[in-house]
């Protein structure tokens, strides 16, 4: 249970941080957040808890296939300033983007 308080409180320190960052500089807000940390930590998490280097391994393998499809979130606010839609429905459009490219790799898979 220690543990277990021990990564929530060291992970949910880390994304806190870097959305105060950002609310000062913006540009060092995401570049923490582009930092692999989260991935990092739970691949240690995953390591720590299973002792399975292969499991591990499988994980860090799939994060490298997904970074790329969930890059397609942030499309729409790229163009925000063309489309001047609204924040919502940029979510909205990148979210569907995204969970629709997540939904081909996914059959791709199989």
């Amino acid at each position: 249970m220690l543990l277990f308080l021990i990564k929530l409180g060291l992970t949910t320190g880390i994304i806190l941080a870097s959305s105060e960052i950002a609310k000062r500089f913006p540009t060092l807000g995401a570049f923490v957040v582009t930092l692999p940390l989260v991935s990092m930590l739970s691949m240690t998490w995953l390591y720590w808890d299973t002792k399975d280097a292969t499991k591990a391994s499988d994980y860090a393998r799939d994060i490298f296939y997904l970074v790329p499809l969930s890059l397609l979130f942030f499309v729409p606010f790229v163009f925000e300033q063309r489309t001047h839609w609204p924040y919502w429905l940029n979510f909205l459009m990148g979210f569907l983007s995204m969970g629709l490219a997540f939904g081909l790799f996914a059959l791709w898979r199989r």
